[in-house]
């Protein structure tokens, strides 16, 4: 009889086995779910933070699915046998199909693994860290990581402790977006939260006499706290990957096949340690990724179901969506990041700029930044940030994940009839299609200092009104308000400088940029990401 195994500790596992046993009522499908999990505290604080990732006995058993709560386990890939140790004593379970949820974990610095008061985040059983809390009253705490330390924020808060978020580098986002986010994360905090960034250096460590971490330091930055998260990029951290076959793509996650296969016969692997690949596109090779989202997870889980039932299944791969949300601060990416599509072997383009959506009532305080292969337009991700309450956001995630599943190009993602986050994302990849057609091109903060001082001279036409432009403008810019430009145009802006063209976003300015163009004006250039995204100093009056 096809006996199935998995091994999983959330709910992406018990709707995969729940799934199996629908389809195939006669097969035997046993679900092995660690112990801890199961009985861990779900009542606190952090035991609240991701209920979805809970499994449901009750509903398992109603379900005829063999739930089994284990202490410990050990793998005889051989034997096609699972020895797993529970209240019952040890059980050995032959299988024909193994699945298992591998979750990915951080790597505590050596210097640091015997501290008291460090706590590696992400951690399974997050209801430990209440009855930690509790017991150790801290009133400060340090969050050092990227995007993965976001999570901690809104909870530590909650808590009444202190929180001072030692920002390291992120590669969820592009380095100038990551940037965006964390200071969006600081302005929704409201003085709440203290963001220190810490990429200049490597951070060192600063123990006390008890051996306990006093104090993190980064250069000139030195962030001292009662308690330290560690939420530094999670690896995969796991025995499997020591089996003769298993590899590790280079960004320390598992390397599988399209059919999540591993290299070890009938066994298959899925979870935020599993390096899942997107469909080709034009004969590029994919930068693998982490799926860290339940959503995503449970749809590996829809595809494990049909591979282990041997059902035909159509895959495009994984969409790469990841989202994190602290201080009044959403953020997610969909698909690539621009460095992992030059990793990839693309020539990525890409569009970033404030969103002003037209609909009423909608949160616009948003950036949404669009990639795509320059060769052939194929959208290749996305990654957005605003306010909670932006829902729209989400419809942008969304969106580009059905971009990314067809191969869709920007061109047809600009004519594609889509409402609210839709709009946002129709109007990037018009944007970036004109970008393409080399109609208007884009230019970051970066690229336009480095062009001034290697000698290249830019006429820099500022649309916004007078107030804005006395309040900080870029040195040497010109300014002619939006609604005086169509009278001052022919009179007072050179036809034959290049021209950047700035305002608080980039929209107003594609849209002249646009307009100048079927006036046969050339070398069009918009500053990406607008005023509100400049990050140097500015001249006043």
């Amino acid at each position: 009889m096809e006996r199935i195994v998995i091994i999983s500790s959330g709910l992406a596992g018990a709707k995969t086995a729940a799934r199996i046993k629908r389809q195939a009522p006669s097969a035997e499908v046993n679900l092995l779910v660690p112990i801890e999990v199961e009985e861990g505290s779900k009542e606190g604080i952090f035991g609240k933070c991701n209920p979805m990732a809970h499994v449901s006995s009750v509903l398992l058993d109603a379900k005829q699915i063999s739930v089994l709560p284990m202490a410990s386990m050990e793998l005889d890939f051989e034997n096609k046998t699972v020895h797993a140790s529970s209240p019952q004593g040890c059980i050995p379970i032959r299988y024909t199909k193994l699945i298992m949820e591998i979750d990915a974990a951080p790597r505590l610095p050596r210097a640091i693994r015997g501290a008291q008061n460090v706590i590696p985040w992400p951690l399974e059983q997050a209801g430990l860290v209440d009855e930690w809390l509790e017991s150790y009253d801290p009133k400060t705490a340090v969050v050092y990581g990227g995007a993965h330390a976001m999570s901690l924020i809104d909870p530590l808060l909650k808590a009444g402790v202190s929180v001072t978020w030692a920002r390291s580098e992120c590669s969820e986002f592009d380095p100038e977006f990551w940037h965006i986010v964390s200071n969006k994360v600081e302005a929704g905090a409201e003085g709440k939260v203290r963001v220190v960034p810490m990429t200049e250096t490597a951070v060192m460590p600063e123990l006390n006499a008890e051996g306990d971490v006093r104090a993190l330091a980064c250069g000139s930055e030195v962030v001292e706290g009662d308690v330290f998260f560690w939420a530094d990029t999670p690896r995969a951290v796991h025995p499997i990957v020591a089996e003769q076959g298993v590899d590790l793509d280079p960004s320390g996650f598992i390397a599988v096949n399209e059919d999540f296969s591993c290299g070890l016969e009938d066994v298959y692997l899925f979870g935020s340690a599993v390096a899942a690949k997107r469909a080709e596109v034009t004969g590029k090779s994919n930068a693998p990724f982490e799926a860290s989202s339940v959503g995503s997870l449970i749809t590996h889980g829809r595809v494990l179901s049909s591979v282990a039932l041997e059902q035909p299944v159509t895959w495009n791969g994984s969409c790469a969506s990841s989202r994190y949300q602290a201080a009044d601060c959403a953020a997610f990416r969909t698909g690539l990041t621009q460095k992992e599509a030059v990793e990839a072997g693309y020539e990525p383009e890409f569009v970033i700029f404030n969103a002003t959506p037209v609909l009423a009532g909608i949160n616009a305080k948003a950036v949404v930044k669009l990639v795509c292969d320059k060769a052939s337009g194929i959208v290749l991700g996305a990654q957005a940030c605003g306010a909670l309450d932006a829902g729209w956001i989400d419809g942008v995630a969304a969106g580009t994940a059905v971009a990314l599943a067809s191969n869709m190009t920007v061109q047809t993602l600009s004519c594609v009839d889509m409402v609210a986050g839709g709009m946002m994302l129709n109007k990037a990849a018009s944007m970036l299609s004109n970008k393409l057609e080399e109609r208007i091109f884009g230019i970051t903060p970066d690229e336009l200092i480095a062009s001034r001082e290697a000698g290249a001279k830019f006429f820099v036409l500022d649309l916004r009104d007078q107030i804005a432009w006395r309040a900080g403008h870029i040195e040497d810019a010109y300014n002619i308000p939006f609604t005086q430009l169509k009278k001052r145009l022919q009179d007072e802006v050179p036809r034959f400088t290049p021209l950047v063209i700035v305002s608080h976003d980039s929209d107003i300015p594609y849209s002249i940029a646009c307009y100048l163009y079927g006036l046969g004006a050339t070398s069009l250039y918009v500053l990406d990401g607008g005023m509100e995204l400049w990050p140097y100093d500015l001249v006043v009056g």
